[in-house]
């Protein structure tokens, strides 16, 4: 079942049911990289949408291959600005990593909202809530249909390079089926958490998606018998993992002594995880193991080698190798299965925010064996499991660092922008309400995440007041810090700030911006229009729109593009028609090259009115 062959993106996952497309989103990370969040409302706007090719693009690895989807930057931009407004993304306060400047970042700052535990742990589930909808009538409700999509995962909204679990779970309106209801209670919760003040929208949102799973049942995976969701840390409630079984195995790439004498004081079979944190139970704690496993799958490599000289607990630090959190137990010829974003520590059963799916059947086909192992033709994840030898090292502390602390303590200050107008075009004045610590052995800087090189250092213990002068186009809702102790140590991490006098036409100077010139305009619409265009996967293509490359210059349509406007009409008057959407509301924005608009509305009314030439 978990065999190291089977990969499947986020991307992957939330293509739409057929005939569905998507409606709005809420969805909680612990660690968040903004350049995967920029590559989700595009993926999830256009999955179903793009143009098919036999030879497209694999969205991770950038290979080609069949049944693969090809899409335009231009497509990605215009998408990204119409449907990011339509999520909702729950972070862990301080956990938003440092990601290179983009200006497209600027349509997700109202997309993330900052959260913490209640119960003083961490929020650490990694849930997507995803709702679709069929085609029909917007004044006729009714005669749309509606179905949701879940994702419970291990995996964060990042790009780490590890083996992650993700299990999807689809409305049905069939027989049978589940209830999840605890996942719509956890967002619910989550809104009474967030450390910023919840905007409207996102409230009207997340209740509508979390009131929808009062009656949605939910189809049940092959071979599942029954399917539970345990949300844990909400509340003071005991473990769900049962407290015998003939037989069990976990994996978990972080392990702690708390949870064999809190949260399961039982024997474990076999227990795997990294050797990091093997080395640091307590061997009272290991004798509750009956054999403990090292997970090698060769990508393990030594970051500082690089000079890398991030703290371990910094967010955008990558993680690779194990990352995945199994639970399996098998007693009396049923097997039971956890998955989901607990770890075999106290505070995952504990104070953290958790979440985990308890699914149910039959040993062949939940079973350990049949989770682990391999075939004939392709090796399980058992062939990664190596025989844990204690490393002889004197144990280091195992929590976090002082800067780290730090880090906590200004993401939880209450943080204001505030955009006027200057002598050189606009500025933000970011403030708190709140001193900045004293810091001590920590040096502070700050900068707007658009202007990277625009750094000032920040004077602790007195509230933050720093003005920033920029264009309109790289105003930014996300402020930078980077703490440096002493000793070299670095943790960088990014703040959502709430603004305010931001002007009504900064989105459309933002678009008009990220599509360029006049003449990358025209060579967009070429590669839209051309037979054989080159193939791009979603990520590599969010990565070049957003980049900022400029091209120069500004002109009247060429003849090239009027050739091809005229023969698409005359040979493919549906690629007119699938595009018109996306030039109408360029034009609506004022976004398109001069007379451009006037143009397409006579070729698109032609092609339209006449159809294909014969």
């Amino acid at each position: 079942m978990l065999q190291p062959a089977n990969r499947l993106t986020l991307i992957d996952a939330m293509r739409p049911p057929a005939g569905f497309s998507f409606e709005s989103a809420m969805a909680v990370t612990y660690t968040l990289d903004l350049r995967a969040l920029l590559a989700a409302p595009a993926a999830l706007a256009l999955t179903g949408s793009g143009h098919p090719d036999d030879t497209g693009t694999d969205d991770t690895t950038g290979k080609t291959g069949r049944g693969r989807t090809r899409y335009e930057s231009i497509e990605l931009i215009h998408a990204l600005r119409a449907h990011a407004g339509r999520m909702t993304v729950f972070s862990q306060v301080g956990e938003i990593a440092l990601a290179p400047s983009r200006r497209a970042f600027a349509f997700l700052e109202r997309t993330v909202l900052p959260v913490s535990a209640p119960r003083g742990g961490i929020v650490h589930p990694k849930v997507w809530v995803i709702r679709y909808e069929t085609a029909g009538d917007p004044a006729d409700r009714q005669a749309v249909e509606q179905r949701l999509r879940v994702l419970i995962a291990s995996r964060n909204l990042t790009f780490d390079a590890s083996w992650d679990t993700m299990v999807r779970l689809d409305e049905t309106t069939g027989p049978g089926g589940t209830t999840l209801r605890p996942v719509g209670e956890l967002f619910t919760a989550l809104l009474s958490r967030c450390a910023v003040d919840v905007p409207a929208d996102h409230l009207v949102r997340v209740q509508s998606l979390a009131a929808a799973f009062q009656d949605a049942l939910f189809a049940l995976p092959a071979g599942v018998d029954d399917l539970k969701v345990h949300v844990l840390g909400l509340e003071p409630k005991p473990s769900p993992l049962p407290s015998a079984a003939e037989r069990s195995l976990i994996i978990s790439p972080f392990v702690s002594d708390t949870f064999f004498t809190r949260a399961h004081p039982s024997r474990i079979d076999e227990l795997v995880s990294s050797p990091e944190w093997l080395d640091r139970l307590e061997k009272d704690s290991l004798a509750r193991v009956g054999k403990a496993h090292a997970f090698d799958d060769g990508s393990a490599t030594d970051i500082d080698s690089q000079g890398d000289k991030r703290s371990p607990f910094d967010p955008g630090r990558p993680l690779v190798g194990l990352h995945a959190k199994v639970f399996a137990f098998e007693d009396k010829g049923r097997a039971r299965l956890y998955l989901g974003s607990a770890n075999a520590t106290g505070p995952a059963f504990g104070s953290n925010v958790e979440i985990l799916v308890e699914l149910t059947g039959p040993i062949d086909v939940l079973g350990i064996d049949r989770l682990c192992q391999g075939s004939d033709d392709e090796p399980g994840l058992r062939d990664l499991f190596y025989e844990y030898r204690r490393s002889c090292i004197d144990d280091g502390p195992s929590g976090e660092p002082p800067i780290d602390g730090w880090r906590q303590v200004i993401a939880r200050l209450p943080l204001e922008g505030r955009v006027t107008g200057s002598s050189d075009g606009w500025a933000v004045t970011y403030r708190t309400t709140e001193p900045m610590p004293e810091t001590n052995d920590v040096t502070i800087h700050c900068w707007p995440l658009t202007v990277a090189g625009n750094r000032r250092q920040v004077a602790p213990g007195r509230p933050l007041e720093e003005r920033f002068e920029t264009s309109l186009e790289n105003l930014s809702g996300f402020l930078a810090f980077e703490l440096t102790h002493t000793d070299g140590e670095l943790s960088r991490f990014v703040v959502p700030v709430p603004l305010s006098g931001v002007p009504e036409q900064r989105d459309r100077e933002l678009l008009k911006s990220l599509i360029g010139s006049a003449e990358r305009f025209f060579r967009y619409l070429m590669a839209l229009l051309e037979e054989d265009a080159g193939e791009s996967s979603v990520i590599n293509t969010v990565e070049r729109m957003s980049g900022g490359d400029q091209e120069e210059g500004d002109g009247p349509v060429s003849l090239p593009v009027l050739e091809r406007l005229l023969r698409t009409m005359r040979r493919e008057p549906g690629k007119l028609a699938e595009l018109h959407p996306l030039v109408s509301d360029l034009a609506d924005d004022d976004a398109l090259p001069p007379g451009f608009a006037e143009l397409w509305e006579m070729i698109h009314q032609v092609a339209t009115t006449d159809g294909p030439a014969q």
